[in-house]
């Protein structure tokens, strides 16, 4: 057994307190704590916060341990969990780079395990990169490719969350937003605190016009994993919501404070110019477009509705009418 969480609990007449700490056997050292509180008479809903933080923690601390002890051992030398885990440490990059090292590092799975489903998982992920991101030439041979090794992963291991979860993606990215929903949802059936699952399916409901489910949403997300490497995604699909139901004020805001993050990918920015102009706020749409241009001279105004797959008779008709205004990212 690799890992252990183990609790401790202290109670007056009108509080209780629960410690909890993840442990890695090998080392006995501290993976991650952290404590909980509330009135006596709320036991029941301190259960299931407690139950559902605890799930979402482990889907991020233990892939950071096993990334941070793997990081110092040459690649030759890692086994197939351990690569996988570097692998992803990798991919939340968001980077060209990163996005590469990842991809040789999922293969080196691959290669000691060619039944990993979660290796083939990582690959579709990669692939989803390279076509959200625009680090390939042919970004529809990269959705494909997406697609094709998600496919792979589900087959290998329908009952994996993380498999269920990048076969939605994938589907998302080609623009079929209903059949990633089916997908997304067998990813949280199976892990009902998967927090980037239900923020991948705020994301689609959102791009679908479904606002208000997608704020529900990614709400839910953001509570469940404060610490996740997609939480800056998660505040820029927050600021969606606003401007799919044309709050273009509290978008700017969300989604502002989405690009400002540390790790935010280029396709953050393009929202956050988009956002802006829409707003009316020019000079900071301007800035953003600079940003933009910086990171990735190709992308322009298209982009936005493009890579966010808006379903042309779901688009909301104030956004129609605004992607016209649009005109800064040229």
């Amino acid at each position: 057994m690799r890992y252990c969480l183990t609790g401790t609990l202290e109670g007056s007449e009108s509080q209780l307190t629960i410690t909890v700490e993840l442990a890695d056997t090998r080392t006995r050292g501290v993976v991650w704590g952290e404590q909980f509180a509330a009135r006596t008479g709320d036991v029941p809903s301190m259960r299931r916060d407690i139950v559902a933080r605890i799930v979402s923690a482990l889907e991020v601390q233990i892939p950071f341990h096993q990334a941070y002890e793997a990081q110092f051992q040459p690649i030759a030398h890692l086994d197939a969990w351990s690569a996988f885990h570097l692998g992803l440490r990798q991919m939340f990059r968001f980077t060209r780079e990163g996005n590469l090292e990842s991809h040789a590092l999922f293969e080196r799975a691959l290669q000691l395990d060619p039944r990993f489903s979660r290796a083939h998982a990582g690959l579709s992920f990669a692939h989803f990169q390279n076509a959200f991101l625009g680090f390939a030439a042919d970004p529809a041979a990269e959705a494909i490719a997406a697609r094709r090794f998600a496919e792979r992963a589900v087959e290998l291991d329908e009952l994996d969350p993380f498999a269920n979860f990048t076969l939605g993606r994938s589907l998302w990215l080609s623009g079929d937003v209903d059949g990633s929903l089916v997908w997304l949802d067998r990813a949280t059936e199976l892990s009902p605190n998967y927090a980037q699952a239900i923020y991948s399916r705020a994301l689609a409901e959102t791009v679908s016009g479904a606002g208000v489910e997608g704020q529900r949403d990614v709400d839910t997300a953001m509570v469940l994993s404060p610490i996740d490497p997609l939480y800056y995604a998660m505040l820029a699909t927050r600021g969606l919501s606003h401007l799919v139901r044309g709050e273009d004020t509290l978008a700017q805001q969300w989604v502002e404070r989405a690009a400002r993050s540390p790790g935010a990918h280029v396709v953050i920015g393009l929202i956050a110019a988009a956002c802006c102009l829409l707003n009316g706020n020019e000079e900071h749409a301007r800035a953003w477009a600079e940003r933009v241009r910086r990171r990735h001279p190709t992308f322009s105004r298209s982009d936005f509705f493009s890579i966010l797959a808006f379903p042309g008779d779901r688009r909301p008709p104030a956004n129609r009418a605004s992607a016209r205004k649009a005109r800064l990212l040229t």
